[in-house]
C-alpha cells in the first residue's frame, strides 16, 4: 500500500475529478449534508471555511483543501467490496490523525496532529484505465468542525508513516520495496528496449515502453528532442533521473547509453578485436569453401570476382491504427481519421473546464476536428460548449511538426477554445 497527500488550492476542480462527474463510487461522506451532488459538497465545505475567515484574516487559509491518494495493491485490495474500502478509509484517517513526528531527510520533525476524523471530507474509489488498480482519492476541509486549522506541514510524509503503520499492522509489503522492485522492472525494460533499437530514435524508445504498459510523458525543448520524461507503473510515477546506475536513462544520456549498449553487444557477439565480416567476404568464403570441398580449385592465373550481392527488396511498412469517426455539425458531417498514436496524446491533454456543461469526448471532437484543419466546425462546437474566441487565420500544422507534436498544439488550443467565455452587457 502507497500513499501520498498534498494541499490542493482548485476544490472545484478536485472534486470534479475524485467524483468524475458522478462514474466514481463514494466510499465515505464524512459531516456533510445527505444527498448532495459533487459540487454540492463542495460548496458546503466552502460555507464552512467563510464561517472563520474573520479568525485567519491575519494569516489567510490559501489552500483551502487537502487531498490524498491511498492505493493498495491488487493482491492485497482482492475481493473487497464497499463495506472494506469504508473500513479501510477510517483506519487511514485515524492514523493519520496520530501522526505527530516524522522523519524528513534523517532529521526528525514534531508536527501538530490533525484532527481530520472531526473534518468534512468525502472520498471516491477509482479504479486505473490500464492497469484496472482501486485506489481511494479523499478531499478534506482544511478547517475541523472545531474552527481549528488541520496543520498541513510535511502532509506527504504523515501520508507515508500512516501507510507504513497500516501495512505493518497488515503484513503488507513495504512500500519502499515495491518502489525497488518497480524500478528495477522499469530499467530493465528500458535497457531492453534500447538493445533492440537498430538505430537510436525517441519516437521509438517511447514507443517500444508504450507497447509493454507504460505510460510515458516528456517535457520538450524543440520537438522530437526531450528534456525530461517520466514513466508511470500504476499508479507510480518514476523520473528518468531514478532509473538507472549514473542516470543513464535521463533524456540526455539515453543516445550515449544506445551506443554504449550496442557497442558492448557486438563484442559479445564477435568478440574485442574482431570485427564482423562484410557481405562480399562472406559471399567469397562461401564460393571458396564449395570448390575445396568439391576438389575443383580455381586456376591461379585466373582471379575470380566476387559475385554482385543482390540489391534486397525495399519493404513496405506497416498501416499505421487509426482512430476513425464522424461528427456532425450543423447540416454537414466531418470524416475524422487519425493516428491512434495522436489521438492518445490528445485524450491525454485535453480539460474539461470547471463549472462547465462539457464532457471529455465534447472536448475532444474539438481537439480532433482541429487536427484535421476543420477550424470553423472546431469553432462552432467549442462555442456550442460555452467557450469562446477564434483560432486565428494563420493556424495551422508547421512542416517540422509530427503528429504527436501537432495533436499536442491541438490539444493546448481547444482547452483554450472550450474556456467558459465570460460575457458582460455594457449601457
Amino acid at each position: 500500500m502507497t500513499a501520498v497527500g498534498d494541499t490542493v488550492q482548485s476544490g472545484p476542480a478536485m472534486t470534479n475529478y475524485i467524483t468524475k462527474n458522478f462514474r466514481a463510487d463514494l466510499v465515505v461522506v464524512h459531516n456533510l449534508s445527505e444527498g448532495l451532488p459533487p459540487m454540492g459538497m463542495w460548496n458546503e465545505m466552502k460555507l464552512h471555511l467563510d464561517r472563520f475567515r474573520t479568525k485567519y484574516a491575519k494569516k489567510p487559509i490559501n489552500k483551502q483543501a487537502i487531498i490524498f491518494e491511498v492505493s493498495p495493491s491488487t493482491e492485497e485490495s482482492k475481493g473487497w467490496g464497499m463495506d472494506e474500502w469504508h473500513d479501510f478509509c477510517w483506519e487511514f484517517i485515524r492514523e493519520l490523525d496520530k501522526v505527530d513526528e516524522v522523519n524528513n531527510k534523517g532529521r526528525k520533525h514534531k508536527v501538530k496532529p490533525t484532527n481530520f476524523a472531526n473534518s468534512q471530507f468525502f472520498a471516491g474509489l477509482h479504479r486505473d484505465s490500464k492497469s484496472g488498480i482501486l485506489h481511494l482519492h479523499l478531499l478534506c476541509n482544511r478547517i475541523d468542525m472545531l474552527g481549528n486549522i488541520n496543520d498541513a506541514h510535511f502532509i506527504g510524509l504523515r501520508a507515508v508513516k500512516a501507510a507504513d503503520v497500516i501495512n505493518l499492522r497488515r503484513g503488507w509489503k513495504d512500500p519502499m520495496k515495491i518502489r525497488e522492485e518497480h524500478i528495477k522492472q522499469i530499467v530493465d525494460d528500458c535497457m531492453d528496449v534500447l538493445g533492440k533499437l537498430p538505430e537510436y530514435s525517441w519516437l521509438r524508445y517511447k514507443s517500444g515502453l508504450q507497447s509493454r504498459g507504460y505510460e510515458v510523458e516528456a517535457r520538450y525543448g524543440k520537438p522530437f528532442c526531450p528534456v525530461a520524461y517520466t514513466i508511470k507503473l500504476g499508479n507510480s510515477v518514476y523520473k528518468a533521473s531514478e532509473l538507472g546506475v549514473g542516470r543513464k536513462l535521463m533524456a540526455s544520456k539515453l543516445e550515449q547509453t544506445w551506443k554504449q549498449l550496442h557497442a558492448r553487444l557486438d563484442e559479445d557477439k564477435y568478440g574485442l578485436f574482431y570485427s564482423p565480416p562484410s557481405a562480399e567476404e562472406k559471399s567469397y568464403t562461401n564460393r571458396s569453401q564449395k570448390a575445396e570441398n568439391n576438389h575443383d580449385y580455381p586456376a591461379k592465373s585466373k582471379e575470380q570476382k566476387p559475385e554482385a550481392i543482390p540489391t534486397p527488396m525495399p519493404v513496405k511498412p506497416a498501416p499505421k491504427e487509426e482512430y476513425r469517426e464522424s461528427i456532425t455539425v450543423g447540416d454537414r458531417t466531418y470524416d475524422v481519421n487519425i493516428p491512434m498514436s495522436a489521438y492518445e496524446v490528445m485524450k491525454g491533454m485535453v480539460e474539461v473546464a470547471d463549472n462547465a456543461a462539457q464532457t471529455v469526448d465534447d472536448v475532444l471532437r474539438v481537439s480532433m476536428l482541429l487536427f484535421m484543419n476543420y477550424a470553423d466546425a472546431a469553432t462552432t462546437v467549442s462555442e456550442s460548449l460555452g467557450g469562446g474566441g477564434s483560432v486565428e487565420s494563420n493556424w495551422g500544422r508547421r512542416k517540422d511538426e509530427d503528429d504527436e507534436w501537432w495533436a499536442r498544439r491541438c490539444a493546448q488550443k481547444t482547452n483554450w477554445l472550450c474556456k467558459p467565455f465570460r460575457r458582460t452587457m455594457k449601457r
